[in-house]
């Protein structure tokens, strides 16, 4: 054995080992830079934002309710028949939109002053037409102030369990729904300089597994919202999503007879597929799922207030967010839904499904 040339062999391979660690030791002080920095910009952004939020709300100023309207589809329960009842307290004229004129909502909202009841189907063409005349019919001189499109259905299951029409039928409520009233009173709001309300939801931002029909009809609306606002702004009209985070003990659309429903509907679909194929979906694991729902009624807001509030900010603000992003959950330190969409456009989405798991088992201790 050549000693000289053993030597010859070791030094090159510690001069490699030190370099490699002169090498790690400069990236790591990089990224402790990097990452001092992205905190240090992160807290000052924040308390930009902080600082921002408060000064929009003591000192925003209030448009006048005198002599202006407001339409609100999907009156018949839930969010929509608390708006239309806090717009009417408020001095607006109400337009509430229900699908049932003889519906609860419709009924109580009937005995009331300063609401008019208008037979409202979203995905009928005729039907909002007729709506929109009416509305015309009162206000055609000034205008509209403001729509809130509120009207929405709720749908979940597996891709291959959800069929064609489910698809459909939620998108046309959801979506198209929204476009057609929208798109229908237009005209009048863009005479009265005022408000297109959005409700989206925080599924607008989390595409969750088993919720396609539900996240792409939210998907959808964040965008024709977003393409409106730019085109409105010569307009001087404003167009603001309201994104409700977990309120399906406040929301009608979501209670044990509409999982019932869905539940039918989705073992339906379910018996179409050829047998191997139904194996991969167990009936059980679809119970668990639509189970999940059910139990998740509790831990979540049982109170439209905070919706309610949104919407009513975004009609009567003078300087309206762009978006509303409400927290929904029955407890104090925040709604992890809410929390996710906020995230998500600065994450990974490889890692986002990790992300979620890790949130949601927190905030459901």
């Amino acid at each position: 054995m050549d000693p000289a040339g053993w030597q010859e062999r070791i030094e090159p391979r510690k001069a490699r080992q030190f370099a490699t660690g002169v090498l790690y030791g400069i990236q790591a002080i990089f990224v402790w830079l990097y990452l001092t920095d992205i905190i240090i910009i992160g807290a000052v952004l924040f308390s930009a934002w902080v600082a921002y939020d408060y000064v929009q709300f003591y000192t925003k100023e209030i448009v006048s309710s005198s002599g202006k309207y407001v339409l609100v589809t999907g009156c018949d329960s839930g969010f929509g028949l608390s708006a239309a009842k806090a717009f009417r307290d408020l001095g607006f004229g109400v337009f509430a939109g229900c699908f049932n004129e003889n519906s609860g909502g419709a009924k109580e909202l009937r005995a009331g002053k300063k609401v008019e009841i208008v037979p409202l189907d979203v995905t009928n063409d005729v039907s909002v037409g007729e709506c929109v005349e009416r509305i015309t019919a009162v206000c055609g001189k000034q205008g509209l102030w403001a729509v809130v499109n509120n009207s929405g259905i709720n749908n979940q299951g597996y891709v291959e369990l959800c069929s064609m029409e489910a698809y459909h039928r939620t998108a046309e409520v959801n979506l198209f729904g929204a476009i057609r009233v929208t798109k229908a009173v237009l005209p009048l709001i863009r005479k009265a300089k005022g408000r297109v309300v959005n409700c989206t939801s925080e599924r607008g931002f989390n595409p969750y597994p088993q919720n396609s029909s539900y996240c792409i009809s939210k998907f959808g609306l964040e965008a024709f919202s977003a393409c409106l606002r730019n085109e409105m702004q010569r307009f001087e009209v404003k167009v603001i999503t309201v994104v409700p985070g977990n309120f399906s003990g406040a929301s009608s659309i979501t209670n044990a007879q509409a999982n019932a429903n869905l539940r039918e509907l989705i073992l339906n679909e379910r018996s179409m597929l050829r047998q191997e194929d139904q194996e991969a979906y167990p009936v059980s694991e679809i119970d668990q799922l639509l189970n999940a729902v059910v139990e998740d009624i509790p831990r979540s807001c049982s109170s439209a207030q905070p919706v309610v509030a949104a919407y009513v900010d975004a009609v009567n603000n003078v300087s309206p967010k762009r978006c509303y992003m409400v927290q929904g959950m029955g407890r104090q330190w925040g709604d992890p839904t809410i929390l996710m969409a906020r995230a998500r456009p600065f994450m990974p989405e490889r890692i986002m499904p990790y992300v979620e798991k890790v949130i949601i088992k927190v905030f459901n201790r």
